[in-house]
């Protein structure tokens, strides 16, 4: 007796075609939808079912002992209605719209509720895109695990001396959460370096021009904002003294892919006499910030 003929096939296109049909806000009455998610004002009408299977924050919410698990409407805090939309939209069909004026927005909103593929697809959106993103009021809402996961890629497509900036700003926008252990006003760059403890060693300031390094990153050392240590490699690297001693020194060292492929990088020879306190005057040959 001959073995039976088995083969699978599948059809994923068409079940994300036939999903997208679906009206968040006005689904048809043969929609069978079982929970209404309230957000900043905006109905969501949704299957439990579906938002269960496709995040955990959510099945604990909507299965779970929870009070909302017995709710046909539920309300949901802390985020916007048109973030919300977004993540049901990627949920049933896969497929999302990224801007670079609220992808900060949807990928911590997808961190939030657990959307790994959602995450990662904002995540390379954001890199492509950084100087565009890495704006101080866009990147403030970011939770510091997602900054030092973005700071920390070889792909971050953005200036160093931009970055710089950004991050400041950032943790300028958290001083207060460490305030009160600043005991006076002197001390904000030690609050802000305290804030960006783990941020810091991800910058690549050995690959800033010393101009930038004498000019802007060593008044921010005298502040106590930036670890001494930092200047201190980076003023080494391009004085050719010593090699990277860990995989850290080494990664700061190393270009980002966007600066590796615009140009390459110029060693300043040190013959003058150079101090702390002023910045020496750009050559010809040292290259802008």
């Amino acid at each position: 007796m001959d073995e039976p003929v088995r083969e699978s096939f599948h059809d994923h296109g068409d079940l994300s075609a036939r999903l997208s049909q679906h009206n968040f806000r006005a689904p048809a009455p043969e929609s069978c939808c079982d929970v209404v998610l309230r957000v900043d004002g905006v109905r969501f009408h949704a299957h439990r079912f579906l938002l269960a299977a496709s995040s955990k924050p959510l099945r604990i919410m909507l299965t779970g002992p929870m009070r909302e698990a017995k709710e046909m409407e539920v309300t949901i805090h802390d985020i916007k209605s048109y973030i919300m939309e977004q993540l049901l939209e990627f949920m049933y069909t896969g497929d999302v719209e990224l801007s670079t004026e609220t992808v900060v927005q949807t990928m911590t909103a997808a961190e939030v509720y657990e959307l790994a593929a959602l995450r990662d697809v904002c995540k390379h959106f954001a890199l492509r895109h950084a100087k565009h993103v890495f704006k101080a009021q866009m990147i403030e809402v970011l939770p510091e695990k997602l900054l030092c996961d973005l700071v920390a890629h070889d792909d971050l497509a953005i200036r160093e001396a931009d970055l710089l900036d950004a991050v400041l700003a950032w943790a300028e926008a958290r001083y207060d959460s460490v305030a009160e252990d600043v005991e006076d006003t002197t001390a904000h760059g030690a609050g802000i370096q305290l804030i960006l403890q783990d941020v810091w060693p991800l910058i690549r300031f050995p690959t800033m021009s010393v101009r930038m390094l004498y000019g802007t990153v060593r008044p921010l050392v005298r502040d106590h904002f930036i670890p001494e240590y930092l200047l201190t490699e980076a003023l080494f690297f391009h004085l050719n003294w010593g090699a990277a001693q860990s995989p850290d020194h080494q990664k700061r060292m190393t270009p980002r892919t966007c600066s590796a492929a615009t140009r390459k990088r110029k060693r300043v020879s040190f013959i003058q006499t150079v101090s702390f306190d002023t910045p020496p005057e750009r050559g010809a040959d040292d290259p802008l910030p």
